[in-house]
């Protein structure tokens, strides 16, 4: 993912931000924390989707507000990254920790991919972000295991559920685990 064109993220030595992406919110949050708790001397802290509350507005938006697209929730998802880029990842980068980003870009681009949306378009929604310096794919858990409401896929399909053309929840999420595993290939 190309370079941050926001303010400058200033970071000191021993700085690192690690992106973990994944379609499986249950795995990503243990992912998170186990990679917090083994590197709890860098006073690792957790930065994840939905931080900014953009998200809590749709849940509670009356029917008449409509069902957003998906370029409209992804649009969102990066309105909220640069809140999460701007309050908590720069600032804790600055002061020389290890930022945990859960979920980072990978996966709002492998998303967009699933659903059809232009790889261009969805790299130059993202193109403000900074690379991450290490990045983790979570290959998610058996289907059934996958949880219906607590990560950035799962909130999507929701919301979209009716504009995907008969396409299942699982058949997203397979979707979009396939655009991950090609975006971590091409890294």
């Amino acid at each position: 993912m190309a370079g941050y064109e926001g303010p400058a993220l200033v970071t000191r030595h021993g700085s690192r931000l690690i992106a973990i992406d994944g379609v499986n919110a249950h795995a990503l949050k243990a992912t998170a924390r186990s990679v917090a708790a083994a590197n709890r001397g860098h006073h690792a802290g957790i930065s994840s989707w939905g931080a900014s509350g953009i998200f809590d507005e749709l849940t509670v938006a009356d029917s008449e507000a409509g069902a957003p697209s998906m370029r409209t929730l992804l649009l969102l998802y990066a309105a909220d990254l640069a809140f999460r880029l701007r309050w908590e990842i720069a600032p804790a980068l600055d002061e020389g920790r290890l930022v945990i980003a859960a979920t980072y870009v990978a996966t709002p681009i492998a998303l967009g991919r699933a659903a059809g949306l232009d790889a261009h378009w969805l790299a130059d929604l993202f193109h403000f972000a900074p690379p991450a310096t290490e990045h983790h794919v979570i290959d998610p858990a058996p289907a059934r295991l996958i949880s219906e409401r607590q990560g950035f896929v799962e909130f999507a399909w929701r919301h979209l559920d009716s504009q995907l053309g008969g396409v299942t929840r699982l058949e997203l999420m397979d979707r979009t685990r396939r655009h991950l595993r090609a975006l971590a290939r091409r890294s």
